[in-house]
């Protein structure tokens, strides 16, 4: 009795010991993941390095600045080529580490710096890395000093244009410190960085799926562990699949002895019962939580998001997902911001991806490098996907280019692996004439670094080398007839007058231009639309940038009326939660007395009827025509309408019940200003968010008088500052700025003001980051 009591007790004493190890932790702080983006010091030209990695350097007369960051304000329309824009930028910062630190690994990862960043820390030279869009890790530990010791962290960023770097194209280079850098601090055994650790298809944590179905999948999960201490440890990994109701539905935990200073690659099976699959009408994710143990103690902790699907591309039948066939409708996305470039921040990039899944795009190519990952992570959110590619763009360089854009090749998968939405790599240059030894060594670390059927490259040349053809409708797209599944990368805009292209359409350039892009993109789309064995297509483009006015959404992210086309042929019983999503309709006509007679109407309702002034005048179907006859929801044409000043009113019909309206008032006089931010939230007092203030100039019904080109004076107090010039020309009746947020919370107070106008002056609350 006395043997079997102790045994017991023996038990019962293992059983609380293991507790640590299987229960899962929801304890965030073992690893520390710190944003650093705050109080910079910064300085743009060239000094003597040496003096300026020394603590007693002096860079009082240094500008303070906040990460993301942009050397310089950048104007509205850039003069080509952008040689005025090279540079030496440089950042100092100071900081301090708590003595209880002391002992563990120590280090930043930057993710994205124009273009060559040499990084020094308390004066020792710790990276030097290449390329304006990869990641890339500075590990401290040895250098850094705790308690009330003084730290300091040097950046000398040189953007001058460098044959040997694939960049953006030949010309764009903005400089600087564009994206967030994070500070590390986690325990000597520990997982890696994907990117740092340099393995192919290994390093940190790579999740894949060998089978998938309705009723069960399979995700195989590899994860690299590495012990930095001089000891031998006794390393126990424990990975947890989290569901959108925080269960736990599969674990697994292995024991695997790492030398020291050895690494190890566990690989462990978790088997999902009832998954719920990812896919752009519902795209369900799951966490993935990996806990490492010395022994039973917790010492490291990561969390990402994962996304359960199966995709595949098909000469034939083209692009399928979770086994159903999809063509896919979509844009081209250049990372591009007013004034500020690419350095903005996370929040701007997912209304960015908010904004293209309400215009009714399904699938984004990011042209032509690599995006922020904060925009990739709003796609897996939303359901948009993604054709991610390498740098460059019109150049081939010599033998360290081609080096550097195939460590772009394996950086890109690493970093961008797990994510759901992705699924082409473009690894290849954009409009260049590579040759194919080049395509087959990308196809071969396509391959390599993702391994299995879920790995599909692309390259715009060589559709006999590459996984899926890529080709540009002007290049001869829709009469294509190789061998391999094809994308249409571009559309819709060269083909339309070449560098003078119809499609190259500002808002202020009025409605009957913005009609002329609509029709050209209603044509393509349809052209598309008739191949039977397309996967998708890529409009180009699906936002302004700096260069060409080709979006379907201008450079401050108003729509034009093309969006609204786009945005027609989503299906009306598909809502999705938080987004304007379902039906939809638009006036594309501002009922004015020159406005067309022929009244365009964007819906996907079944039918439309169209009043004036609260009178009925004409119910109809969707046009049939030869540019209408491929697409899901053709527009409505009313033609030759009457005009008459006051109402138009467009009713829609979804199976014979009226689900949606939209009105178009007759603009009278301008009266007065009305103030409307771009974001439907209190943003976040962190220094980073950017929001727009839109000045509305209206009448006295409230409606935008688009004929005003009035120069708008801007004002802003409080918690917020104004990032672009104070006076601003009205473009179709509205003028636009753009504010950044304070770190301290509080109002932030706009007022906006114009000859002959009524003030217009909005109030919005920043709020504490939780």
């Amino acid at each position: 009795m006395i043997r079997k009591f102790i045994y017991i007790i023996f038990i019962f004493i293992l059983l609380v010991a293991l507790n640590k190890v299987l229960a899962y932790s929801k304890d965030d702080s073992i690893r520390q993941k710190i944003n650093f983006n705050a109080d910079w010091k910064f300085y743009r030209g060239e000094l003597d390095i040496e003096k300026a990695i020394n603590y007693e350097f002096d860079d009082n007369s240094w500008n303070n600045v906040h990460l993301p960051h942009a050397p310089g304000m950048t104007p509205m329309r850039h003069p080509w080529p952008l040689e005025n824009n090279q540079g030496i930028n440089w950042y100092r910062k100071e900081f301090f580490l708590s003595a209880e630190n002391k002992g563990r690994k120590v280090f930043f990862v930057f993710e994205g710096a124009d273009q060559v960043a040499d990084v020094w820390v308390n004066g020792y030279k710790l990276a030097s890395h290449r390329g304006a869009f990869t990641p890339f890790l500075v590990d401290a530990t040895d250098v850094v000093r705790f308690g009330s010791k003084t730290n300091l962290i040097c950046v000398r960023a040189d953007n001058f244009l460098n044959q040997d770097i694939p960049v953006y194209g030949s010309w764009i280079s903005y400089g600087g410190l564009y994206r967030d850098v994070y500070f590390h601090i986690s325990d000597r055994l520990h997982v890696t960085n994907a990117v740092n650790a340099n393995k192919i298809a290994g390093g940190g944590i790579f999740v894949t799926y060998p089978f998938v179905s309705d009723s069960i999948a399979e995700a195989k999960i590899k994860t690299h562990v590495k012990n930095e201490n001089s000891l031998n440890k006794i390393c126990r990994l424990k990975s947890s699949l989290i569901n959108a109701e925080n269960q736990v539905i599969g674990t697994c935990l292995t024991e695997q002895t790492i030398g020291a200073e050895k690494d190890y690659t566990f690989i462990q099976t978790i088997k999902v019962k009832n998954p719920k699959l990812w896919h752009p009408n519902h795209p369900n994710l799951y966490t993935l939580v990996s806990e490492v143990y010395d022994k039973n103690e917790l010492v490291d902790l990561q969390k990402i998001r994962i996304g359960i699907r199966h995709i595949d591309f098909n000469k034939d039948n083209g692009f399928s997902i979770n086994g159903k066939r999809m063509k896919f409708m979509g844009t081209n996305r250049v990372q591009d911001y007013p004034y500020v470039a690419w350095a903005f921040s996370n929040t701007a990039q997912k209304r960015d991806a908010i904004l293209l899944k309400e215009a009714g795009f399904q699938y984004i190519r990011l042209s032509h490098n690599l995006h922020d990952p904060s925009f990739l992570d709003a796609c897996d959110e939303l359901g948009l996907l993604v054709m991610a590619c390498i740098p460059g763009f019109q150049y081939v360089g010599g033998q360290k280019f081609k080096q550097h854009s195939i460590q772009d090749m394996r950086d890109i998968i690493r970093r961008d692996r797990n994510h759901p939405s992705v699924i082409l790599w473009e690894l290849s240059l954009n409009e260049t004439e590579f040759d194919s030894s080049f395509a087959e060594r990308a196809l071969k670390i396509g391959h390599e670094e993702f391994p299995g059927d879920q790995s599909f490259v692309s390259g715009w040349k060589f559709d006999n080398i590459y996984d899926v053809f890529i080709r540009a409708t002007q290049h001869g797209a829709r009469v294509y007839s190789g061998d391999a599944p094809l994308v249409i990368s571009e559309y819709g805009h060269w083909d339309y007058g070449e560098g003078n292209s119809s499609s190259d359409v500002d808002r202020k350039d009025g409605e009957e231009a913005m009609l002329v892009q609509a029709f050209n993109h209603q044509e393509s789309l349809n052209a598309n639309r008739a191949l039977p064995f397309l996967c998708g297509d890529g409009l180009w483009v699906g936002i302004d940038f700096q260069i060409y006015p080709s979006g379907i959404i201008d450079y401050f992210r108003l729509p034009k009326f093309s969006f609204y086309f786009f945005q027609s042929q989503r299906d009306p019983y598909l809502k999705f939660e938080n987004i304007n999503s379902g039906p939809t309709i638009f006036i594309a006509n501002y009922w004015t007395e020159n406005s067309p007679r022929d009244v365009r109407i964007f819906s996907n309702c079944d039918s439309v009827q169209l009043q004036i002034n609260g009178k009925a005048i004409a119910t109809q179907k969707p046009d049939k025509d030869s540019i209408s006859d491929n697409l899901l929801h053709p527009p409505f044409t009313f033609k030759n309408v009457n005009w008459q000043p006051g109402e138009l009113k467009a009713v829609g019909f979804v199976s014979g019940k009226q689900t949606v309206e939209f009105i178009r008032c007759t603009p009278r006089e301008a009266q007065a200003i009305e103030i409307e931010f771009n974001i439907t939230s209190n943003p976040v007092a962190d220094g980073e968010d950017m929001f727009f203030a839109h000045a509305k100039i209206v009448d006295k019904n409230g409606t935008v008088v688009t004929a005003n080109d009035s120069w708008v004076e801007f004002e802003v107090k409080g918690a917020a500052i104004l990032v672009n010039p104070s006076s601003i020309q009205a473009e179709a009746g509205i003028a636009s700025a753009l504010l950044r947020v304070t770190e301290i919370p509080g109002d932030v107070v706009v007022k906006a003001t114009a000859k002959g106008l009524e003030n217009g002056i909005k109030t919005i609350s920043s709020v504490r980051r939780k």
